[in-house]
């Protein structure tokens, strides 16, 4: 947000301008706009006062700006900017003092209006009384959609032939349970694959690439959807897309049968860019009987973590052979009191390679894990269980079906997508 009593000035053309810039990320963005007549005659010092109020009062992330016309846009990405009532209130009775020390002009009625881009865009550049033929932007050239030209790119088929999954096991004394699984796109293989012609740079042309891939795996979830249930499906999302119209049509398409067997997750760097966005979507999540849990944790970030003050059902931590290291004592306890804290299954320890992974997150107290050995170890019970007309002869016949849900659909095989399968001790 804006520092609190600085206000970058702008022209209005300028400001749809940056509208138009951030568009293109995807993102959902939302303009408030306080119409603070000329007559007024508000002083530097009285505009420093208004942009304290709405940095007080206003959502965190949300942007300021003086126009030429003496108008203050503020633009909030994401969401909305909530109950302005308090702010609006506040400001009024700010212009009232000015008022009455200038004995000159009226708090207009219409003193706030909210737009949302670009669906407003006609309301907003009449708001600003900006005519159509003033908007040819200073750019001098018109701007690459990347998210569009993406979603172009990204076929359904790609996302399909691009998608992993991997098993989530819970190791208990006496037998494992497979307790559900995640669905994931291959980001390496897809960009080798079927994105060449794109060179991808920089965190902003990720995040975009990341959003269309959330869009093309709901699509993809909901065409595997009869095949998934009733299976526990972990899917990661941004938290951005968890507020957009497809994930809520996603979640209803698919009935409150499909909520119950979701679970969301939320990477932590994710989280941390604004974690009261993050929060809200956990509110909203779980209210529709979601699952959701922070990923993507590393083992130093736990320090940094309480257990009982994240609002989340479960998280996952990376496995880091360097737990072995000088700094034994320290994490191992802290990973401990996560997995008293969150209880069975509710911490999950994943990209576990070998069997050390395992057997020092079982000292520790963790019981569900997630990477390429517990795959492995499934493999010989995968092969005993497989269905498929077409195994018959081949002793690997399910690493295949354990491996890309395309060869689920070609080999049908209908085991590997079912929470609760219980096998016996390793």
């Amino acid at each position: 947000m804006t520092q609190a009593g600085k206000l970058k000035q702008i022209s209005a053309i300028r400001l749809l301008e940056l509208l138009k810039k951030n568009d293109h990320s995807g993102k959902k963005l939302f303009v408030g706009l306080l119409n603070l007549p000329v007559s007024l005659r508000l002083s530097p010092d009285d505009y420093a006062a208004l942009m304290r109020e709405g940095f007080r009062l206003l959502p965190e992330r949300t942007q300021q700006y003086k126009l030429n016309n003496g108008m203050v846009a503020f633009v909030r990405l994401g969401r909305g900017l909530g109950n302005v009532d308090p702010f609006v209130d506040t400001i009024s009775e700010l212009l009232e003092k000015v008022i009455v020390r200038h004995g000159l002009g009226a708090v207009p009625e219409d003193i706030w209006s909210e737009f949302r881009w670009p669906d407003d865009d006609a309301r907003l550049q009449a708001a600003l009384q900006i005519s159509s033929k003033n908007t040819n932007f200073t750019t001098g050239k018109k701007k690459i959609d990347l998210g569009n030209l993406l979603k172009a790119a990204i076929s359904g088929d790609a996302i399909y032939d691009s998608c992993r999954r991997q098993a989530i096991l819970e190791i208990r004394e006496t037998q494992r349970e497979i307790i559900g699984h995640e669905l994931y796109c291959s980001l390496d293989f897809l960009r080798h694959n079927h994105l060449s012609n794109f060179v991808l740079e920089g965190s902003g042309e990720i995040e975009i690439l990341s959003r269309v891939l959330d869009d093309k795996v709901m699509a993809l979830t909901e065409r595997l959807a009869p095949l998934v249930l009733p299976d526990v499906l972990h899917l990661n999302m941004q938290v951005q897309t968890i507020f957009s119209d497809s994930f809520a049509n996603f979640l209803g398409n698919g009935g409150s049968r499909f909520a119950r067997n979701l679970a969301i997750e939320v990477s932590l760097e994710n989280a941390i860019a604004d974690w009261w966005e993050f929060e809200d979507a956990c509110k909203l999540l779980q209210s529709a009987g979601v699952r959701v849990g922070l990923d993507r944790i590393t083992l130093p970030a736990l320090e940094f973590l309480s257990p009982r003050k994240i609002n989340v059902d479960f998280v996952k931590v990376i496995w880091d052979q360097n737990i072995i290291g000088s700094k034994r004592s320290t994490v191992a306890e802290r990973l401990r009191e996560f997995a008293v804290a969150l209880g069975n299954r509710n911490l999950i320890l994943t990209r576990c390679d070998s069997r050390t992974a395992v057997r020092m997150g079982r000292s520790l107290g963790v019981d569900a894990f997630q990477g390429s050995y517990i795959d492995a170890l499934l493999g010989k019970y995968l092969g005993d269980q497989c269905d498929s007309p077409h195994a018959a002869g081949n002793e690997r016949r399910c690493a295949v079906c354990q491996w890309a849900p395309r060869e689920t659909e070609s080999n049908g095989c209908g085991f590997h997508f079912r929470a609760g399968k219980v096998l016996p001790p390793l």
